[in-house]
């Protein structure tokens, strides 16, 4: 189920902005952890702390939800980001931002055909 549940939030983000001066793929690096989770207007039951996001330039990620972990590298494109895994035969993923700040990162996600925002704080 968590597996499930961190294979949905990378592949199912909307980037709306992201600044001009920085190439994304730095604007992203660091580490991002969550900090609130909702559904139409109503809290997620998953703890959005759990989740944790680390992206190390060039192009190296982790994805961690609870005890579950996932590592590979990343590259971004055209306002999107694309994981592959490390786990073999893992199919690559697109990820994209509804908005990216220096210390926020909002993603907008659809989970089972529940639309959910995912907001998480940079850690580092």
């Amino acid at each position: 189920m968590m597996h499930r549940i961190l294979c949905l939030v990378l592949t199912l983000m909307t980037v709306v902005s992201c600044g001009q001066d920085t190439p994304p793929a730095e604007q992203v690096a660091g580490e991002w952890q969550g900090v609130r989770w909702v559904t139409e207007s109503q809290a997620v039951t998953d703890d959005p702390s759990q989740v944790i996001f680390v992206f190390e330039m060039p192009d190296k990620y982790a994805a961690i939800y609870g005890s579950q972990d996932e590592k590979g590298t990343f590259k971004v494109n055209d306002g999107r980001l694309y994981t592959q895994s490390d786990q073999a035969g893992a199919a690559p993923m697109m990820v994209r931002f509804e908005r990216l700040q220096e210390d926020t990162l909002t993603l907008k996600m659809n989970r089972g055909g529940r639309m959910e925002t995912l907001v998480l704080g940079r850690r580092k």
